[in-house]
């Protein structure tokens, strides 16, 4: 067998974690030749050990560790999420994780993407309303300039004011004229 085909086979060895789970008092083993059940049953304890059958103490204590009042539940191969990913081979929990990293890595580039062109939006929408305001302000500026002068020198808004005469010109309209004449 060559090297590759060695690794090859230790990988596909190492991928399948129920070959090394055993229990933590005996360490008898919990896979068997056909993968199927095993010989005695096993349990997992709410702390975090596998004992099998021979080793369960009546009054709810770990063989492993001595917690007392522990909760126990059947090992299984087939073990609903979270105790089945305890069991998962680490290329596989890695390949998980990676892909999880990877999802929320895009969903955070892709929202930052968005708030980045909503800020340069926000952001023209100011320099216009700031460059508005700055013109508004001159228009007023100019406005106050001409009304302190009118205020200052009211004899001359009435010489520039025009009023309509009250003749009509050959068009039927009446033409403005200076100083209401």
């Amino acid at each position: 067998m060559s090297r590759t085909e060695q690794s090859s086979a230790a990988e596909q060895d190492l991928d399948d974690f129920w070959d090394f789970v055993s229990c933590a008092v005996c360490h008898f083993p919990f896979a068997t030749s056909q993968k199927g059940p095993p010989a005695v049953p096993f349990w997992l304890t709410e702390c975090g050990h596998v004992v099998c059958n021979n080793h369960l103490s009546p009054d709810r204590s770990c063989a492993k560790c001595g917690d007392h009042g522990i909760e126990l539940i059947p090992l299984q191969r087939n073990m609903d999420p979270p105790m089945s990913d305890w069991f998962r081979s680490l290329p596989h929990a890695i390949d998980s994780i990676a892909n999880a990293v990877k999802f929320q890595q895009q969903s955070l580039a892709t929202l930052v993407q968005h708030y980045r062109r909503q800020c340069l939006q926000l952001s023209a929408t100011c320099d216009r309303l700031r460059n508005e305001r700055r013109e508004l302000r001159g228009e007023v500026e100019t406005l106050r300039h001409e009304i302190t002068q009118l205020r200052q020198h009211p004899e001359s808004a009435l010489m520039h004011s025009q009023e309509p005469s009250t003749r009509q010109n050959a068009n039927g309209k009446r033409p403005l004229v200076e100083g209401g004449g």
